[in-house]
C-alpha cells in the first residue's frame, strides 16, 4: 500500500501549484493524495474528479472526518495537511485523535495573546509588550494605562490582516470602536468567531517570513528567508502585505544563522511536532527579531514559490530532502489590495499590458468576478483583487521591472466613485 499525503479544506480551491505538489509526491515518491472537502460548503463538486494519484472525499463534520480517516491505517499516512489557516484547530485536534504526536501547545496557532504569553514566559524578548482588552467594557481612558500610542489593535484569533489597525491617538481608536461590531459580522462570515482583542507594541521596520517543517523530536528543515513588505511602506493606512521578495541579497539583511536561532527557540517554546509551520517575525531598528505570527500551515505563495525558484516541493519536507537555500532566481510576488471600501469598476487594462511586457513577467491572476461587487481593504475585511509574479536571473532588470510595478501600485485598480 503506498503512503497517503491527506489534505482536509473547507471548500475547493483551484490552485495548479497544488496539484502539481500532489504529482511530484507520487511521480518521485509513490505518495498518493487524499482530498477531504467539507461536504457542506464545496458547491463546486462536479469539478473535482479522482485520477492516478488524488481522490476525492467529503466529510459532514469532525466526528465524520475523523471515522472516515480511522479506516486509513495509520502506518499508511504520509502527513495529515490543511492549506486553510482557519482550520488549523481541527487538524490538530484530528491528529490527536489518531493518536498523532502533535504540538503541545498547538491552541497557540489561532490565539494570539496565547502566543505572546507563552514567549513571554520563556523568551521575553523575542515578543511585543501586550493587553488584553475588552471592547465592550473597558473605558477608552483605561487604554492609556496599558500601553502607550503608537500601537496595534488587533482581534486575538487570527483573520490575517483584518481588524489590524495602528493607532496614534485617541481618535483612531474612538474610530476603531464605532466599527467594531461590523469587523464581528465581517470576521463570523469567514467562519472566525472573535470577541476578544489585544492592544500591542508597535514595531516598525522590515518583516521576513520562513516556512518548515518540524518532526516529532524538534528537529526542522527550513526554506530559505522570504522578505514581506507591508502595504503602509508605500503610503497605504493597511496591514496587508503588498509584496513577498525572494533574491540572494535578503542573506546581507539577515543572516540566516540569526534566524535559525530565533526559530529554534520558538520550536523550544511551543513544543512544537510532526507539522508545517509559517513563521512571521520583524527585525526591529535594534536588529532584533521579534514573532508576529506562527501558525501550522504552508503560507501563501510558498508552496509555488519554492518550486518555481528552488525547484523545490514543500511537501517532500517530511521526507528530510533538504532544500538548495540558493537560488539563480529573484524572484517577487505582489498582490493587490483596494485602498478603501468601495466598489470594483474594473482594472487598468493598459498598465496590465505594461506589466506583461516587462521582461521579468511571469503571471497575473486576476479576479474578475468582483468586478461591480463591494471589496474592502484587509483592515476591514480580505479582498485580493491581483497577483503578479515578477521573475529573472538578471538582478538588475529584476530591480527595474520590481521598481515599476511598485511605482504603479496605486493605478492598477479602479474602484468607482
Amino acid at each position: 500500500m503506498p503512503k497517503i499525503f491527506i489534505n482536509i479544506s473547507r471548500k475547493y480551491n483551484k490552485h495548479d501549484y497544488y496539484e502539481t505538489s500532489y504529482n511530484n509526491l507520487f511521480k518521485n515518491h509513490g505518495i498518493i493524495t487524499y482530498l477531504f472537502f467539507d461536504k457542506n460548503l464545496s458547491t463546486e463538486i462536479n469539478q473535482i474528479s479522482n485520477n492516478s494519484y488524488t481522490y476525492v472525499f467529503y466529510y459532514n463534520d469532525k466526528i465524520d472526518l475523523i471515522n472516515q480517516l480511522k479506516l486509513i491505517k495509520k502506518s499508511d499516512i504520509y502527513y495529515i495537511n490543511t492549506f486553510d489557516e482557519v482550520i488549523v484547530l481541527l487538524v490538530n485536534e484530528v491528529k490527536k485523535e489518531l493518536w498523532f504526536k502533535i504540538s503541545t501547545h498547538y491552541e497557540a496557532f489561532r490565539d494570539k495573546k496565547l502566543q505572546r504569553q507563552l514567549l513571554l514566559e520563556k523568551y521575553p524578548n523575542l515578543t511585543v509588550s501586550y493587553h488584553e482588552i475588552d471592547l465592550e467594557k473597558d473605558e477608552i481612558d483605561s487604554f492609556y494605562n496599558k500601553l502607550s500610542f503608537p500601537y496595534i489593535i488587533k482581534p486575538i484569533s487570527w483573520a490575517q490582516s483584518s481588524g489590524v489597525v495602528l493607532i496614534n491617538n485617541k481618535t483612531q481608536l474612538e474610530k476603531y470602536l464605532e466599527n467594531v461590531d461590523q469587523l464581528d459580522k465581517n470576521l463570523l462570515d469567514r467562519w472566525i468567531d472573535n470577541k476578544k482583542y489585544i492592544i500591542e507594541e508597535y514595531i516598525d521596520w522590515q518583516m521576513y517570513t520562513v516556512n518548515y517543517y518540524v518532526d516529532d523530536n524538534w528537529k526542522a528543515n527550513y526554506s530559505p528567508t522570504v522578505k514581506v513588505n507591508s502595504s503602509r511602506n508605500i503610503g497605504i493606512d493597511d496591514f496587508s502585505n503588498y509584496v513577498r521578495i525572494s533574491w540572494n541579497i535578503i542573506d546581507r539583511e539577515i543572516s540566516f544563522e540569526q534566524v535559525k536561532i530565533f526559530l529554534e527557540k520558538q520550536i523550544q517554546t511551543f513544543w512544537l511536532k510532526n507539522t508545517f509551520i509559517h513563521h512571521e517575525f520583524k527585525l526591529n531598528s535594534n536588529w532584533i527579531l521579534k514573532n508576529i505570527e506562527i501558525n501550522a500551515r504552508i503560507g501563501w505563495y510558498r508552496l509555488e514559490m519554492m518550486q518555481n525558484i528552488y525547484n523545490f516541493n514543500l511537501l517532500e519536507m517530511p521526507l528530510w530532502i533538504e532544500m538548495n537555500m540558493n537560488s539563480d532566481f529573484s524572484n517577487a510576488v505582489f498582490v493587490f489590495y483596494p485602498k478603501t471600501t468601495w466598489i470594483l469598476n474594473g482594472f487598468n487594462e493598459q498598465l496590465l499590458e505594461q506589466f506583461k511586457n516587462l521582461k521579468s513577467y511571469t503571471w497575473c491572476r486576476i479576479s474578475n468576478q468582483k468586478i461591480w461587487h463591494k471589496v474592502w481593504p484587509t483592515k476591514d475585511w480580505f479582498s485580493s483583487l491581483v497577483a503578479l509574479r515578477l521573475k529573472n536571473t538578471d538582478t538588475e532588470q529584476f530591480k527595474h521591472d520590481y521598481d515599476f510595478v511598485e511605482s504603479k501600485y496605486h493605478e492598477l485598480i479602479i474602484l468607482d466613485n
